[in-house]
């Protein structure tokens, strides 16, 4: 017996039932046809057995569950194959090399803590390294993360260099021009801005407190300020930890800048 599926476009309430395959009309009634304990109702999708010759032979209802257990796997399929497809053109475009890379520096930047704080024996809090840009970027709400009250500050320019950086390797891909391999080194290159900037910072502070304290005390407040600051930098690069941000980030950074160095060479060759 073959079965094909079907739907119910007039039922038997009022005689005859019609059920359209293919296109195709095929008129059904209930005794010796129909297969299920539920009537047929208009747009009701069945299963439909047909004989060697055509003729048919049972009309089953299809459960709404199974209809959607179908549906979902249809469309887990064609995204797979779109998914598939995709990977495959951008394979084929970029390379392994590049894709792993940007995954690398996405993780990285946006996934992954950068960095580890201990605060006390048994808490520590982490932050990746875009959470950091919006440290740096609203620097008052560093303390409020620190205790747990998460921080909601914006990235500012940081965020919108953060995401010229990180296209930068994908520069020489969309851009036909011999400098357009200084792109690769973006990533690196913004990774150092941002660690000077933020030791600039601190060091600024520790400045203004010195300055405070020379203002207020003389030169005696003064050094025992600096010699606190200088404590507390200390205790504070003790309690922190590079976290797998950093070194996803670092090694796909150093990947792109050598070999933005090596295409720049070939292209001056």
């Amino acid at each position: 017996m073959q079965t094909k599926r079907g739907k119910v476009v007039r039922d038997t309430s009022t005689g005859t039932g019609l059920i359209v395959i293919d296109q195709q009309q095929f008129p059904f009634v209930l005794e010796g046809i129909w297969r299920s304990e539920v009537a047929p109702r208009v747009n009701m999708s069945v299963e439909v057995g047909f004989d060697g010759q055509g003729q048919m032979l049972s009309v089953t209802a299809i459960a709404e569950s199974q209809l959607a257990r179908e549906q979902t796997e249809e469309a887990v399929r064609v995204a797979k194959e779109k998914g598939q497809a995709v990977g495959r053109e951008l394979l084929g475009r970029f390379g392994i090399g590049t894709l792993a890379g940007m995954a690398a520096l996405v993780g990285g930047w946006f996934v992954f803590n950068a960095i580890n704080i201990r605060v006390t024996g048994q808490y520590s809090t982490g932050f990746s390294f875009w959470k950091l840009l919006g440290m740096l970027n609203s620097p008052a709400g560093f303390m409020q993360a620190i205790e747990g009250g998460g921080f909601g500050g914006g990235t500012g320019a940081y965020g919108l260099f953060a995401v010229i950086a990180l296209c930068g390797p994908l520069l020489p891909f969309v851009l036909r021009h011999r400098l357009a391999w200084l792109g690769n080194l973006l990533p690196l290159a913004f990774i150092v801005v941002v660690c000077l900037s933020a030791y600039l910072g601190m060091a600024d502070g520790m400045r203004q407190a010195q300055g405070a304290a020379l203002a207020f005390g003389g030169q005696q407040a003064a050094r025992m300020a600096q010699e606190m600051a200088s404590t507390m930098m200390t205790e504070a690069l003790r309690a922190v930890s590079f976290g797998l941000g950093a070194y996803l980030a670092m090694i796909a950074s150093l990947y792109f800048a050598g070999r933005g160095v090596v295409q720049g060479l070939l292209a001056r060759s």
